[in-house]
């Protein structure tokens, strides 16, 4: 029995080894938690940052950096960019999003633009660019993080909420696209690491309405991570809600 749980452990470990990943919107918070986890796993980790250069110089030495502002850039360049920076990858996980409290009365045109661009049209087009070379190599996984506001808006976040309703459509619409050869599916998070901007008051509120009256853990994240861009080739198109029961 122990040689048997060693042996599921060491293919477990193994599976992601040596593969290249490229992760938007890594420097920080969830995307660093899953940049260092996949760098622990062995892949070859690419992470995408925008201001946070402090924190991402502090990665440079356990992966290469890509610095992109993606609420301007043009598709064009930012290809042109990739192809010469970046090369073919293994595993795209489009984690980069704006998330900006806005009264609905004070929305505007520039906060629209800027969550549209970070949180839809850049993660169209990025699962576009690497999801038809990995098709054309016959294999390779697109992940997306969403969040639970795609399903139930989150008010002071409207442009945001939409946004991540549109990239649930992106995840089953490419899963199609690029059948049978990639798999693109989604995690929609509840509250793994609260908001910077939370009063403890509004943490406590936020508490009392998820039926496990915590938030999830940043390994039951990085395990559903695991799962999705590991060596399961059967699900795709797949939205994962990991919120412990606070959208029912």
């Amino acid at each position: 029995m122990v040689r048997k749980l060693i042996s599921v452990l060491i293919i477990y470990l193994m599976q992601l080894k040596g593969r290249k990943a490229f992760i938007t919107g890594a420097a920080r918070r969830l995307g660093r938690e899953m940049a260092l986890h996949l760098i622990g796993m062995g892949c070859d980790v690419i992470v995408h940052y925008n201001q946070s250069a402090s924190e991402a110089r502090s990665l440079q030495k356990q992966c290469r950096l890509f610095q992109a502002n993606f609420a301007s850039i043009s598709i064009a360049h930012l290809e042109d960019r990739l192809a010469k920076e970046v090369g073919d990858v293994d595993i795209l996980i489009n984690n980069a999003s704006g998330f900006h409290r806005r009264k609905w009365s004070a929305v505007d045109e520039k906060l629209w633009d800027l969550e549209l661009s970070v949180s839809l049209k850049v993660p169209f087009f990025l699962s576009k660019y690497f999801g038809e070379q990995m098709k054309a190599r016959g294999a390779g996984k697109i992940l997306n993080m969403l969040d639970i506001a795609a399903f139930r808006p989150y008010l002071s976040y409207l442009p945001y909420s939409i946004a991540k309703a549109g990239l649930a459509a992106v995840t089953q619409s490419l899963a199609r696209v690029l059948a049978p050869e990639v798999q693109v599916n989604a995690i929609a998070p509840g509250t793994v690491l609260f908001s910077e901007d939370q009063s403890e008051e509004e943490r406590k509120k936020l508490l009392s309405k998820i039926p496990a009256r915590r938030t999830a853990t940043i390994q039951e994240l990085l395990r559903t991570v695991d799962f999705l861009v590991g060596d399961v080739d059967y699900i795709t198109g797949q939205i994962i809600i990991l919120d412990g029961g606070r959208s029912l």
